[in-house]
């Protein structure tokens, strides 16, 4: 469980190991007064046998890891790049899955994942900014060791390779969960991608989508083309008092009549279907009348 949640959270985790790192790098004791670092020939055996162009290698070799991490940090800021991208097509996304799922919780959910796919985008990008902003430190030989002979200087360069190494390893540990937030805003870009292209629609016939209501003594059903026209272009009254006129024009009769009816005044072609006193309409589409 635990590296599951550091899989989907990997900058909690990522927190978590640098504040440690960070402790080694600034020691304190029990009482909370800083204490001078342990170095990396506190870790070797006969560590006296390392000559001091040795040390100087690897305080050199600190150095340049530090370039090459930085190096790989600045190519992740893309990650922001992605996200304001993501950001200013959300609309069009989000309505294309609302079209083809108009589930409303199916649509929390989708939005939901839109939303987490930014912000690990975001994240990621925060994190090698933070790297290349707040861990931009270096620990480097100070020159009164050059002048206090061997012993000292050996001691120096020990010290600031140990601190320059757990820098290293802090710089290492963001860009990596700068990686893991990218690939996790990947999966969820994935799962988006594969919903948004799925040959599939939602049902579309007029059971699914009608809009009933009663007026007068009618009751009113409208099919979904005749509702998505009435939202449109708002002719719900003048649908209503047309069909109502020429049921009352009609000629009374049993089971379901079917009209089909023009309204010169709206311009607008009318279907629909009576029975009893329910009114069933079918179709609305503009009208145009020839001109002679």
């Amino acid at each position: 469980m635990g590296k599951i949640l550091d899989a989907i959270f990997p900058m909690i985790a990522n927190h978590k190991m640098n504040k440690i790192l960070r402790s080694k790098l600034y020691p304190k004791n029990e009482a909370g007064e800083d204490i001078e670092p342990v170095g990396v020939l506190y870790y070797v055996d006969n560590a006296d046998k390392l000559s001091l162009e040795s040390l100087k290698e690897q305080y050199a070799d600190t150095f340049e890891i530090k370039d090459k991490l930085e190096d790989k940090a600045k190519t992740n800021i893309i990650g922001i790049t992605i996200s304001i991208t993501l950001i200013m097509g959300a609309s069009g996304i989000l309505s294309a899955l609302n079209e083809k799922f108009p589930s409303p919780s199916l649509s929390w959910i989708l939005f939901a994942l839109f939303v987490i796919t930014v912000a690990y985008m975001l994240i990621a990008g925060l994190l090698v900014i933070q790297l290349l902003i707040s861990e931009n430190e270096i620990f480097v030989v100070k020159l009164n060791s050059l002048a206090s002979g061997e012993a000292k200087l050996r001691d120096d360069y020990d010290k600031c390779i140990s601190q320059n190494q757990i820098k290293n390893t802090i710089r290492n540990n963001s860009v990596f969960t700068s990686y893991e937030c990218i690939r996790n805003a990947l999966i969820c870009l994935f799962i988006i991608l594969v919903l948004v292209a799925l040959p599939f629609n939602a049902p579309s016939d007029d059971t699914d989508k009608t809009l009933t209501y009663s007026s007068q003594s009618y009751s009113f059903v409208f099919s979904s083309s005749a509702v998505d026209y009435i939202k449109g272009n708002e002719v719900r009254d003048v649908v209503e008092s047309a069909i109502a006129s020429t049921i009352e024009n009609s000629e009374p009769s049993d089971g379901t009549q079917s009209f089909g009816i023009v309204d010169s005044n709206s311009n607008l072609f009318i279907k629909f279907e009576v029975s009893d006193s329910a009114v069933t309409v079918l179709l609305i589409e503009p009208y145009i009348i020839p001109i002679p």
